[in-house]
């Protein structure tokens, strides 16, 4: 979960996002709070204990009645078959609060925004709210209850106090803040945060949030759904780092209606970067700025703005829309009036103008394109500042709309080209990104002690963090397995006459490990659809095998004896833990990517936003290279069915 932090936080800086608080539901002061409230609606005689049995989707941390779930009995988000749990449970009586929050609705008709959302949830909460399983037994992640320690408050019930903790409620301080003016959320968590969170507000005896906007969701140029676990994915930073955040920002916010699903294509961003961006408005300000180094000496002419163009602005609409969240007509009324300004200087020609009639012209233009990088600051911040730096002038607030407050006298700034333009032709989609290509050599000292590797390499993959059929193959495998005899296997008890040879004491591997695992819990343990699909043949065959992000991989693997200095940050921890010198470890040109085959590296772990996979099986000289290249075969048939993507194997060197 760190490294899941630090993407999102990467995100943030990339498309110029600002936080006041990067809130985290493992913050201490939001787990307390979390089980004050839980007592106190405990307390209220609103949560009891008992035990629950349902459908529960994985992926959406949620149960679903039947009725609700999709088309064949799958989960209407995911698309994968919801599990049957039973389990003891703690219930929250959110029964007790459907006549008062149909009131609430009736009372505050726009509670719910779009309103057109509103009608769905008030259908479903007038067939009746059932209790809601507010606890969970079956794992130990998450806020242990202080009287229960074998509950973990449910996430649902948790996640959404991250709305108080994040403001430090019940301190003074949170009282500026809450209740909230809107929460922003997604069209597919709208019944969380318009009906269970409002009830838990109300038994808990805390005011609603004033209002829940609900946006739709982005989706490929086909229309299908952007989804992580579908692997139809587009890299944000990527994506930003190649036409720059504020033209994305721009397209996204320009293009899709904030309460609507809508359609994302390269050829649509580079379409509006290069019109609307670059055309319109980084020439407007170009032209402007070498007029006026030609006419005035690269100084504000002295002059006022011709009311006859102020006027084509309209902010009480630009107000207007923005109170309604219709951001994307607040933009078209922004760029409606930089193209008042590009069509006042086409009919001013000023660039055949002298004296006053010149300084009149540009004045209007450059104090009217001050005003439109105040208003585009929230919208495309890097570009604005942009704006002001070239015309020298500052701006960053509702007061500084007002026109004919560029000093004239003033000298301007540095001329710039605002917006680079994008060649369509020349774009490659986003949504597949081809494996590079990697090498992988052994030390001749390690492949005379019988180490042998098969690897490969597969591209484009979409690891999910279950699959049911995987699943069932885990289980079956683990019910027809002697577990007792498999550590006794020749091929394994090669791996230990391995660390024999190179004076490393170790009587413990990857393969007992799984069948230690297996053993107590009676299946293989869930990660994600790739490290399942290679651990299933791990302890099948009794061979270590390991996977990389290679996206994340430095340069080359070599498999190479240890000197003790190297980077080492064991999965799971934050700390460098330097291999022992002597042993045998896999590494980039960075860092260790493991170290024997006792736990591989935290830096290129794979995860749910891998797309391409480094895999290698490991063997010994116990270990026909046919037993190792089958295996390898057999994994990569596991990762295709249940991640997609393609394989292609490399040659050890």
């Amino acid at each position: 979960m760190d490294g899941q932090v630090e993407t999102f936080k990467a995100l943030c800086r990339a498309w110029d996002i600002s936080y006041d608080n990067f809130i985290r539901t493992t913050d201490a002061h939001h787990e307390q709070m979390c089980r004050d409230i839980f007592q106190k609606v405990l307390d209220k005689g609103d949560i009891y204990l008992g035990s629950y049995e349902g459908l529960y989707c994985t992926g959406c941390e949620a149960y679903y009645l039947e009725k609700d779930l999709g088309e064949g009995g799958l989960c209407p988000v995911h698309k994968t078959a919801p599990e049957k749990v039973k389990e003891e449970s703690y219930f929250f009586r959110m029964g007790n609060y459907q006549k008062q929050l149909l009131d609430y609705f009736e009372k505050n008709p726009e509670f719910i925004y779009p309103v057109r959302r509103r009608q769905e949830i008030i259908n479903r909460v007038k067939e009746g709210l059932r209790d809601l399983s507010v606890s969970r037994t079956s794992f130990d992640w998450g806020i242990k209850l202080k009287n229960a320690p074998g509950h973990v408050i449910y996430v649902w019930f948790d996640a959404l106090l991250n709305y108080l903790s994040g403001i430090d409620y019940p301190s003074a301080k949170s009282k500026k803040y809450w209740p909230a003016n809107i929460h922003v959320i997604g069209k597919d968590i709208l019944w969380f945060h318009s009906v269970i969170w409002s009830c838990m507000l109300f038994s808990a005896g805390i005011e609603p949030p004033k209002k829940v906007f609900v946006h739709g969701f982005i989706n490929a140029a086909s229309g299908e759904k952007l989804s992580k676990s579908s692997g139809n994915v587009i890299d944000p930073i990527e994506l930003g780092e190649k036409f720059g955040a504020d033209s994305v920002r721009y397209y996204l916010l320009r293009e899709i209606p904030l309460g609507e699903d809508g359609n994302f294509s390269v050829e649509g961003l580079i379409e509006r970067h290069n019109n609307e961006l670059a055309n319109d408005l980084g020439n407007l300000l170009n032209r402007a700025l070498a007029l006026a180094e030609k006419k005035c000496g690269a100084t504000v002419p002295r002059a006022k703005t011709d009311p006859v163009l102020s006027k084509k602005l309209d902010l009480e609409k630009i107000s207007s829309h923005m109170d309604s969240l219709e951001v994307h007509s607040a933009l078209a009324e922004i760029f409606s009036f930089v193209s008042a300004c590009n069509r006042y200087m086409n009919e001013k020609e000023p660039w055949k103008l002298e004296g006053k009639e010149a300084d009149a012209v540009l004045y209007s233009v450059l104090d009217s394109l001050r005003v439109i990088a105040v208003l585009l600051s929230a919208f495309i911040p890097s570009s604005s500042q942009k704006i002001l730096a070239q015309l020298n002038a500052k701006g960053s607030t509702w007061g500084d709309l007002e026109f004919n407050l560029l000093v004239p006298g003033t000298k301007l700034g540095k001329k710039e080209i605002l917006f680079a333009k994008h060649d369509v032709a020349e774009e490659k989609p986003f949504a597949q990104k081809s494996a590079r290509s990697i090498s992988v050599s052994v030390d001749p000292k390690l492949s005379k002690l019988g180490l042998k590797l098969a690897c490969a390499v597969v591209e484009n993959v979409s690891v999910k963090k279950k699959h049911e059929g995987l699943e069932r193959a885990k289980k079956d495998s683990i019910k027809k397995m002697d577990l007792d005899s498999k550590e006794e296997e020749r091929v394994i008890q090669g791996y230990l006459d391995l660390y024999d040879s190179i004076g490393v004491v170790q009587d413990y591997h990857a393969v007992k490990n799984l069948v230690d695992l297996a053993k107590k819990s009676g299946n293989i343990p869930q990660i994600n659809t790739v490290v399942d699909s290679y651990n299933l043949v791990s302890i099948k065959k009794g061979l270590i095998v390991g996977a990389h992000d290679l996206d994340k991989v430095s340069g080359n693997v070599r498999v190479k004896f240890a000197q003790g200095n190297e980077t080492y940050v064991p999965l799971g921890t934050l700390e460098n833990a330097p291999p022992k010198k002597g042993e045998y470890i896999f590494v980039d040109d960075k860092v260790v990517l493991c170290r024997l085959d006792v736990k591989q590296g935290e830096h290129t772990k794979v995860s749910n936003s891998t797309r391409n996979v480094f895999l290698y099986v490991q063997g010994n000289k116990n270990t026909p290279q046919k037993y190792l290249d089958d295996a390898l075969d057999e994994i990569l048939g596991n990762i295709k069915k249940f991640c997609g993507g393609s394989a292609k194997r490399l040659i050890v060197k």
